[in-house]
């Protein structure tokens, strides 16, 4: 911790309460390029910033990558072990090999006949088969991952900064003993924790067109964090949780607010809802800080095709959100096309700054612009689908996700 904090504040000693802050590095973005679900998004991303010029609007933060013992504030000691004691190679050695975490080595031969079904039962039941296998430079992936969010965060504990940027971030499916969902490392709950250093009271909102369960979970016993996830729910649909209103247990009961919305949301039904609850939720909580998860596979251009929503949107939600004149954190998520998820969270990022990136504006030249073709713009393509949520359906989930409210927080 005193290892952490010392690079940290070195990095940021000199920046001034009103900064934005933007946390990467090469090999943070290096290591981000090589999840297996996002190959290459994270050079695309930082590529498309620095070519409206948005590096020159910011102060860039290295991020500090974990140690395993920072790692285990949130996560379990036997996932990080298992996650970090191995490579895909050593994997693969494994599996041609025998494994068998357990097995006596004076019986070899019959390790050896058992080690691939044993090894197969240690990963699974670490999440690290099927959506979220061993990969390559996964060992850098997690720390820098998980370092840049809690970079990120301390840019805010310290009033180093108005508005932290980690846009590699926003892993919130991952488990504190398991990886889920493409997210091997729970990056958002390591920097809420880290918020909770400074601030009593932790807002967290979840744009992702999945639910946030793994932050939910994280916090569900919690009044001191209040989750918000807008996203689309069906059954069968992952994670298959975050149906209409309320959750929370014990202390946190009523601090866990789900907006689960139809196919084909549209910029005007996802705003309606979203600001009527976020609004009702920064009233009654009263938080200190905000946290923004800004996952970009709602985008009408995502190879999901759920929702229908254009960039336009996640502006417009990140302006309600600076309005409240609170420190904000934002992250990014899923999102499955390269060019939009760089297109989305540029605009964010100017918009964070102060600058508007029109929706039609040119995509500037440089090593990337042939992945924009044909129109080489910033613009996203609605879908030509129905908007399968009514104006009485939004008016049914605002008043659920509202019903029974939390009591309107008494700060004495």
């Amino acid at each position: 911790d005193t290892r952490y904090n010392a690079a940290s504040t070195q990095q940021m000693a000199a920046l001034q309460a009103e900064t934005v802050v933007l946390v990467r590095s090469a090999r943070s973005i290096r290591a981000a390029d090589a999840l297996p679900s996002n190959p290459g998004r994270s050079s695309r991303v930082h590529a498309l910033i620095d070519a409206f010029g948005l590096d020159k609007k910011l102060h860039i933060v290295e991020p500090v990558p974990l140690t395993d013992t920072e790692l285990k504030s949130f996560h379990s000691p036997e996932y990080i072990d298992c996650l970090l004691s191995q490579t895909s190679d050593d994997a693969q050695h494994d599996r041609d090999t025998g494994f068998c975490p357990s097995a006596d080595s004076s019986n070899s031969s019959d390790a050896s006949d058992s080690g691939s079904a044993d090894r197969e039962m240690y990963l699974a039941r670490h999440g690290l088969l099927y959506d979220c296998p061993l990969f390559d430079r996964v060992e850098d992936y997690v720390r820098y991952i998980a370092g840049g969010t809690v970079t990120a965060a301390n840019a805010l504990v310290l009033g180093r900064a108005r508005v932290a940027i980690h846009w590699e971030g926003g892993r919130h499916h991952a488990k504190r003993s398991k990886a889920s969902g493409f997210c091997y490392v729970n990056d958002v709950v390591l920097g809420i924790l880290q918020l909770q250093r400074r601030f009593a009271r932790v807002l967290y909102i979840d744009l992702d067109l999945h639910h946030g369960d793994g932050v939910q979970d994280a916090f569900i016993y919690s009044d001191k964090v209040m989750t918000l996830s807008i996203h689309h729910h069906s059954r069968g649909f992952y994670p298959n949780t975050g149906g209409l209103g309320l959750e929370g247990k014990g202390r946190g009961a009523r601090h866990s607010l789900n907006i689960p919305l139809n196919r084909g949301a549209s910029d005007s039904s996802f705003l309606r809802a979203l600001s009527a609850v976020a609004n009702h939720a920064a009233t009654s909580f009263a938080p200190e800080v905000i946290v923004v998860q800004c996952g970009a596979d709602g985008l009408a251009g995502d190879p999901y095709k759920v929702f229908n929503l254009t960039t336009d949107a996640y502006v417009c939600a990140l302006d309600l959100i600076v309005s409240w004149n609170l420190p904000v954190l934002l992250v990014g998520g899923g999102g499955y096309s390269n060019p939009d998820c760089a297109r989305c969270w540029t605009r964010l990022t100017a918009a964070a700054c102060g600058v508007d990136i029109a929706p039609l504006a040119d995509i500037p030249e440089h090593q990337y612009l042939n992945d924009y073709a044909p129109a080489f713009d910033m613009h996203v393509e609605k879908m030509l689908v129905e908007d399968e949520n009514s104006t009485s359906d939004i008016d049914a989930v605002i008043a659920r996700s509202m019903d029974p409210a939390i009591e309107p927080h008494n700060p004495n």
